[in-house]
């Protein structure tokens, strides 16, 4: 096999190996995302709960928010692969 061939096979590798590692890395994106919006979410219903505000649903939308005392409990659901999960995050009011 000529240098040509095996540059061409070397770059074919490189691509393929650049693509599973693209799409290897969607999912954790999502998570990460999905773990940001709900601490934002965690946050915002500390501050309205303690304020004695009431939770719009613009702030709660697609989440489920149980406030229990001082804490603030958030569940994002999110499917990756076809498989469910939730994804949590947590706050506490002053």
């Amino acid at each position: 096999m000529n240098a040509r061939g095996q540059a061409a096979i070397e770059i074919v590798f490189a691509a393929c190996l650049a693509g599973l590692l693209a799409v290897g890395t969607v999912p954790l994106f999502q998570v990460w995302q999905a773990r940001t919006r709900a601490e934002r979410i965690a946050d915002q219903v500390a501050v309205l709960v303690a304020e004695g505000r009431p939770l719009p649903a613009s702030v709660t939308r697609g989440a489920d928010v149980d406030v229990r005392g001082h804490d603030v409990r958030v569940s994002l659901p999110l499917t990756l692969a076809g498989h469910p999960l939730d994804v949590t995050a947590t706050a506490r009011t002053p």
